[in-house]
């Protein structure tokens, strides 16, 4: 065989191995394309800018594959959404409770059942009602500055004095609080919430564990604390019978913002009382300096 002849033979056989080389990679191609298409594959370029880019999953065909299975799986094969949303039920006490669509739900305010620390639950969350925030405890204080009975500014001035008070000795909701005081046309017991929780005073001694008890004529202990936790022995301005009604046999300092000379009075309670006093012991002149109860709403 001449060196012409070697020459070609060689040359074909080259072109040959290339063709094969070629064809495979085409092949490989074609399936790479197929299994693409099959499996809703797509390509991500690398950060860096080169072509070995990661291979990741479409969300359009398994993630949907998963979230099919699995709301299927917690909804016990039911079609439909899943619904991942919580329930939350705060109070003003600063507690809350939730649940999710996977868990039972626990305890908590609004239930309708009367659990843990509550001594009430009326299932709503209507203000005035007697079960606010299921009725938690309520604080009762005796304020430790003294007024004149005529010059409170009324009923709502009588009642910002205790929400002040109640704010710079940082007890919680201080804004809620108002005076146990009346006047000839209204009476306490229409201005305070008649809780099914107890009262405490900020020691947390036990005053009464009701509205009931409260207005009964009959405490569990006298309202002497202030709302810095002090002792305070003397009266308070009440114009007020011991079941929250007006005492009409007394006068109210011109219902409390007026100064209408000498001999006018108003009605007054004993701090140390735990009987009916506690609300109406006597009148007092109202020049006098007298404290005010403070019951938190």
């Amino acid at each position: 065989m001449n060196d012409i002849t070697k020459h070609r033979r060689a040359s074909h056989a080259a072109h040959f191995t290339l063709c094969g080389a070629l064809c495979s990679a085409a092949c490989v191609v074609e399936k790479i394309d197929a299994i693409i298409a099959e499996h809703g594959v797509t390509y991500w370029p690398s950060s860096s800018g080169d072509d070995t880019g990661a291979l990741g999953m479409s969300t359009s065909t398994g993630t949907s594959t998963s979230t099919s299975e699995t709301t299927n799986s917690e909804t016990g094969g039911h079609s439909g959404t899943a619904d991942s949303s919580t329930t939350s039920d705060a109070g003003t006490h600063g507690t809350s409770d939730s649940s999710s669509s996977t868990g039972a739900m626990g305890p908590h305010c609004g239930d309708g059942v009367v659990q843990g620390d509550e001594t009430c639950d009326d299932g709503n969350a209507t203000p005035g009602d007697g079960c606010q925030e299921c009725a938690k405890d309520s604080t009762v204080f005796i304020t430790s500055e003294l007024y004149k009975g005529y010059s409170l500014e009324g009923l709502y001035g009588a009642d910002q004095r205790c929400r002040s008070l109640a704010a710079k000795a940082g007890l919680q909701r201080a804004e809620t609080f108002r005076a146990w005081l009346s006047t000839p046309s209204m009476a306490a017991t229409d201005r305070l919430v008649h809780s099914r929780g107890r009262y405490l005073l900020v020691n947390g001694l036990v005053v009464a564990q009701n509205w009931e008890e409260l207005t009964s004529g009959a405490l569990q202990h006298s309202i002497t604390v202030d709302e810095k936790s002090q002792t305070q022995d003397g009266y308070a301005w009440t114009g007020t019978l011991a079941d929250g009604t007006p005492a009409l046999g007394s006068e109210f300092c011109g219902e409390w913002e007026e100064n209408m000379g000498f001999l006018i009075f108003g009605g007054e309670g004993r701090s140390l009382g735990v009987d009916s006093t506690w609300s109406f012991f006597d009148q007092g002149g109202c020049d006098e300096n007298n404290s005010l109860y403070c019951i938190e709403q």
